[in-house]
């Protein structure tokens, strides 16, 4: 009965660490689709490369990205963002 117990109580532990060590690292070519099916109908690479750019950091591209997937109904999980970024930091911002 003790063991069960424990069990019960380790489970959630198990279960975040497992989906911890299985989240998919961000992948620039999936978000690179992603981004030319999606968003590349308004944005031009002009919206990228101008002087004033408004994300200044990758948490502000992040947050661009989730503000604009949201408006636009996409429903993007946290995956589909993450590879965006991913792709627009490596093309266009650099800010790692």
């Amino acid at each position: 009965m003790k063991a069960a117990g424990l069990w019960l109580v380790a489970m959630p532990s198990l279960w975040l660490a497992a989906a911890t060590a299985f989240a998919q690292a961000p992948d620039p070519a999936r978000g690179k689709a992603l981004y030319e099916n999606h968003c590349q109908v308004c944005h031009t690479s002009k919206v990228h490369s101008r002087e004033k750019r408004i994300p200044v950091t990758r948490a502000d591209l992040r947050e661009i990205v989730e503000k604009w997937q949201t408006q636009q109904k996409l429903t993007w999980n946290a995956q589909d963002v993450e590879d965006v970024v991913q792709y627009l930091n490596h093309t266009q911002y650099r800010f790692d």
